[in-house]
């Protein structure tokens, strides 16, 4: 088995076969990224779905005025796509960024998805994994709708606690919905 660590994601949230998953592994291609290199740039269509070994990347997109707005980071042991996009095979809206050099495996949502149609042990893998996309997003959204900067800022150091180190500041505060200097005013406030 060439992918044990994505093996052993996978088969932490359902058990899964060795024989689909050995199948599944003819689709997977190593591939590294450097520092600030796009994984995935809006405007292209995209199938890609890509697990972090190592590394950090971020999903953002870029205002007509230059602002950026952070939808979300990943780390090691996380996937990232444009999942949205893949699903209504549109072209990409965000850009998916190596925040550092990134070694990562990726494959193609479409053998995932063949996966899913073959397998109910994949079919049942995707859906905890869409769920699992799905209360990520509600409570992104109730953090952006309803908290202040503090709640907000602990709420980044909780879910990103094994990274958040690693995240440059002016990233963090367009995460948080906010501007750098306000992010930078109230972490100088509170230290």
């Amino acid at each position: 088995m060439k992918f044990s660590q994505m093996y052993l994601m996978a088969n932490n949230k359902t058990p899964i076969s060795q024989e689909s998953w050995l199948e599944f592994e003819k689709h997977i291609l190593f591939k590294t990224y450097r520092k600030k290199e796009f994984l995935v740039s809006p405007g292209q269509y995209s199938d890609k779905v890509s697990f972090l070994i190592s590394g950090y990347a971020r999903n953002y997109s870029t205002s007509s005025s230059g602002r950026e707005f952070t939808k979300t980071f990943r780390g090691p042991g996380s996937m990232v796509a444009p999942y949205a996009e893949i699903l209504s095979g549109v072209k990409v809206k965000y850009v998916i960024q190596a925040i550092e050099d990134i070694e990562c495996v990726e494959f193609s949502y479409s053998a995932f998805r063949a996966h899913m149609d073959k397998y109910h042990e994949w079919e049942r893998l995707g859906r905890l994994i869409a769920e699992e996309n799905f209360l990520e997003k509600e409570k992104r959204e109730y953090m952006l709708l309803h908290m202040d900067i503090e709640q907000k800022y602990q709420e980044f150091l909780t879910d990103f606690k094994d990274y958040a180190q690693n995240i440059p500041q002016y990233q963090i505060a367009s995460y948080l919905g906010v501007s750098a200097e306000s992010l930078n005013r109230f972490l100088k406030k509170n230290s």
